[in-house]
């Protein structure tokens, strides 16, 4: 009888011998799948953000009164040290429109009103069968956030940014190995950051900025689809 998985790893951590033969070990290759690998490897990942919590803890701080939900594109690079383990950055951006009041007012002005959000930050990931054409992970992050929000309106911009720590990047999915070369497969993703500073320019009047005297916690929730690179 195999030895289960999850006594090897702590007999493994642990130095402690359990009879276990390579076969169980879980990077092992299926007859039917790339054998697994180290080294570089790079993955985007794209889908749908919704908002929720705080930007601020005033009155009408809300994420849901100045964000819509997101279309997010993000970028990950860096490598496989072992098979199992994936240690690297992330890069994303999200594009949306306005919402709540913020949209409101945009329809009340006639303007055309956006929403940005880019987030910069450092990952690691555990790969559970790295060797099979299914491979579930799950990781974690840190960065940085910054959330834009930007009104055009007879031939002026306006713009307002906040800016912050994103304190916990949860993500997690499972990868179909199509081939050596490329995967393909779901993504979940949970943020949990705080805007601590703003921005704020608007023509003919001086440019505003300091710290945000109340603050607030907010997340993004994400769902969408994984390409990645040398799977």
């Amino acid at each position: 009888m195999k030895t289960p998985l999850f006594l090897l790893f702590l007999a493994t951590s642990l130095g402690i011998a359990t009879g276990a033969s390579a076969q169980d070990v879980p990077t092992r290759a299926s007859a039917d799948a790339p054998p697994p690998r180290v080294g570089f490897q790079m993955a985007l990942r794209t889908g749908y953000s919704v908002p929720m919590g705080h930007a601020t803890g005033a009155t009408g701080g809300e994420m849901s009164n100045g964000y819509s939900g997101q279309v997010p594109i993000f970028v990950e690079i860096g490598g496989k040290p072992i098979p199992n383990l994936f240690v690297g950055g992330y890069l994303g951006l999200g594009f949306g429109g306005a919402a709540g009041n913020f949209d409101m007012f945009c329809s009340a002005a006639g303007a055309t009103c956006v929403a940005v959000d880019a987030r910069l930050g450092a990952e690691i990931q555990y790969h559970m069968l790295p060797g099979q054409m299914a491979n579930p992970w799950i990781g974690y992050g840190i960065g940085f956030e910054s959330a834009g929000l930007g009104i055009s309106v007879n031939g002026h911009s306006y713009n307002s940014t906040q800016t912050g720590f994103e304190f916990a990047h949860f993500m997690g999915g499972v990868d179909f190995r199509l081939s050596r070369a490329f995967g393909l497969g779901p993504f979940f993703g949970l943020s949990f950051g705080q805007y601590s500073r703003y921005h704020i320019e608007f023509p003919g009047l001086d440019t505003q900025e300091g710290d945000i005297a109340q603050t607030g916690t907010h997340e993004w929730l994400s769902v969408g689809v994984r390409g990645v690179f040398f799977p």
